[in-house]
């Protein structure tokens, strides 16, 4: 039983067996059709919001647990680019190591706030980029939520206009199936509104959780930043 949480990579391997132990299969989007009716999992995704080399970090923990997760990459990141050598190679392994990577998007902000263009076309050529440079399908996608908090133009609303099927996605991270219908909890801005991860396992059956790469660390905050 754990008794003290932290954003140490020492607690993060301390949720992710507990959970093994309970009986919950840890899975990406891409794995949620392969889930029994009866079984509980785990959804384990990623957002990729500041730095690559911190969530290749993680990706390379959760690997040595053999566990597997979403990444979820921008194309639109000021802190990093998908194209420079390093971010390149990261992104490479954490895929070689099993992961899934899928599209962190900014179609709306990017279709009405910034450029006024059409947010399918947008989304399109986001998701392109990410396919074209990484030779990959992208199935899963998971709005960014940066610069529109609420409303008709914040990227979440992408999907409630277009099909997930019209532009090539299975798996939309904010569905009600992984939002309302599991239970869904988040670090983001780097803290748990319901409490630490680990306080839901065994209680919940079914959970989709989201833990940001930037929060968590090996030995100190700004390790590999």
């Amino acid at each position: 039983m754990i008794k003290t949480c932290s954003w140490n990579y020492v607690h993060y391997s301390a949720c992710l067996l507990q959970a093994q132990e309970q009986g919950y299969a840890i899975i990406p989007f891409q794995e949620v059709g392969s889930i029994t009716e009866k079984q509980q999992f785990i959804i384990l995704r990623h957002d990729i919001e500041r730095s690559i080399s911190r969530a290749l970090g993680m990706a390379r923990l959760e690997n040595s647990l053999g566990i597997r997760a979403t990444y979820f990459v921008r194309v639109h990141a000021a802190s990093y680019n998908i194209f420079e050598y390093n971010n390149y190679q990261a992104l490479q392994e954490i895929l070689s190591l099993g992961h899934e990577i899928g599209l962190h998007f900014e179609a709306l902000d990017f279709a009405h706030i910034i450029e006024k263009e059409n947010p399918t076309e947008v989304f399109l050529r986001e998701k392109k980029v990410l396919e074209t440079i990484l030779k990959i399908s992208v199935r899963s996608a998971a709005a960014h939520g940066e610069h529109t908090s609420a409303g008709s133009q914040h990227n979440r609303s992408f999907f409630e206009n277009i099909p997930k099927e019209e532009v090539g996605i299975w798996y939309n991270a904010y569905d009600a199936a992984f939002t309302r219908e599991i239970k869904y909890i988040s670090d983001s801005f780097g803290m748990w509104r319901e409490n630490c991860m680990c306080k839901h396992l065994g209680k919940e059956p079914r959970l989709q959780i989201l833990v940001h790469p930037c929060w968590w660390f090996k030995d100190n905050l700004f390790e590999g930043s």
